[in-house]
């Protein structure tokens, strides 16, 4: 963790951080990627290359701008994430749906490496904006007299899709912090990209706020040389039975991208879990409810959209101890006496998490602006979306083009897909599943 003498300086923002490594243990290692153009980077080289993506981005952007990152290359994805943080902008990881994540974050500029310049120019070509400006974040001289100017804790760092979930410089360094005690002892690996929760909390925020040095690796092969190692996976993750095999130290977690990444690994992680009924009662242990979470590595909201943020992030329990924001995340779950959190609907449809197949159907057809997913009895799934507002395709084709795309991308059959028109979806996943098991309408009609 870090001492005192780091702590007095200031470092409560993932750059500010790395400055108190660089100067620290400059010599030491930072990060490793093993896999084709294996790469190893020292605190300091990190910090100056970190720097250098920095003050380039300064001379063409305005503080508060926002960044889509389009880097493969693991060590570069983490240069170009802290370069944006340094540089006062909003970091975007954008994942296999960046096209959907460009026209929702309207970023101000794209990075990229030298090798990917022409076919991320290719990729802009093919969206409705034009004129991005492209940097290659391995091509930038070094600026040694580059100085950060301050920024606050509580502003939005980065945006996690999909979802677009603004996660603060504060969240981040919290959830990080909170994470550090579970893991175990080894060498700290990352297997997932920025653009996933928890490869952005183990490839970058874990190393930086405990300075141990992180391995980033593409295949679980590698694994074995390393020796003793320690990681975090999803429960559902699709190769979580092989990480069991190949990781001593795996702990399996529950991960909420609007909580930054870590809520729990069967106890929560330094944060408050309430089980809650649906009229905003606290439950008692054993009972099944929604789970709610309360902390400060809770997010601040959705990007541009202010009446589901509050929804979703404002929700008051109801004889709560003390006035708090919680945050419904919409699964299903249960606190034993001990405390310990259980996921009832985390993998419940072969595999498949709600989000995964919400994800699908958000990209089944441009006229889809948000869906719930969810298990009715009989393990079988139940899709409902919403139409973007002002657009009224016909109900038929969208619900072919949602059950294609779950075949194709998951080879899952839904029991329904429920289209509803803009402004009728309900809160959350657990009111959609409530409501359409116990028949209740909206505007459209759930059943």
């Amino acid at each position: 963790m870090l001492t005192s003498s780091e702590r007095a300086a200031g470092a409560t923002t993932l750059s500010t951080l790395l400055t108190a490594r660089a100067a620290a243990s400059g010599t030491e290692r930072a990060l490793t990627f093993l896999g084709p153009e294996g790469t190893t980077v020292t605190w300091a080289e990190l910090d100056g290359r970190v720097t250098a993506v920095a003050a380039a981005l300064r001379q063409v952007t305005e503080p508060g701008q926002r960044v889509a990152i389009l880097v493969a290359h693991p060590v570069e994805q983490v240069v170009a994430f802290l370069g944006v943080l340094r540089a006062g902008l909003v970091a975007i990881p954008a994942g296999p749906d960046r096209a959907r994540v460009f026209a929702d974050a309207e970023p101000a500029i794209v990075l990229a490496t030298s090798a990917t310049v022409a076919a991320t120019r290719r990729f802009l070509s093919t969206l409705d904006t034009c004129g991005h400006r492209v940097l290659a974040v391995d091509a930038v001289p070094a600026a040694p007299g580059f100085t950060e100017d301050p920024v606050p804790a509580e502003d939005v760092a980065y945006l996690q899709y999909p979802g677009g979930v603004m996660v603060t410089h504060a969240n981040v360094v919290a959830n990080a912090r909170q994470a550090a005690p579970v893991l175990g002892p080894g060498t700290l690996v990352s297997r997932s990209p920025l653009s996933d929760p928890l490869g952005l909390l183990l490839g970058v925020a874990v190393p930086l706020t405990t300075g141990r040095p992180a391995v980033l690796v593409e295949r679980l092969e590698p694994l074995e040389a390393l020796g003793p190692v320690t990681t975090l996976a999803s429960t559902t993750d699709p190769e979580l039975d092989r990480l069991r095999e190949a990781v001593g130290q795996l702990r399996v977690c529950y991960r909420v991208p609007e909580a930054t990444a870590l809520v729990a690994c069967g106890h929560p992680a330094g944060q408050r879990v309430a089980i809650v009924d649906p009229g905003g009662r606290r439950l008692p242990a054993g009972e099944a409810g929604e789970i709610w979470v309360s902390g400060p590595n809770v997010a601040r909201g959705y990007w541009n959209r202010p009446e589901e943020s509050s929804r979703v992030f404002c929700a008051i329990l109801a004889g709560d101890d003390e006035p708090r924001w919680w945050l419904r995340t919409g699964d299903l779950g249960v606190l034993d006496e001990a405390g310990e959190l259980s996921i009832l609907d985390e993998d419940f449809a072969a595999g498949h998490h709600p989000r995964d197949l919400e994800a699908t159907a958000g990209e089944a057809h441009p006229a889809i602006r948000d869906a719930a997913a969810f298990a009715v009895p009989g393990a079988q799934v139940v899709l409902v979306v919403e139409l973007a507002s002002g657009i009224v395709p016909p109900r038929g084709v969208v619900e072919r083009a949602v059950r294609g795309a779950l075949a194709e991308r998951h080879g899952l059959t839904p029991r329904r897909v429920v289209v509803l028109s803009a402004g009728a979806l309900p809160g959350n996943r657990a009111e959609c599943r409530e409501s359409y098991l116990a028949g209740l309408s909206t505007p459209d009609g759930l059943r």
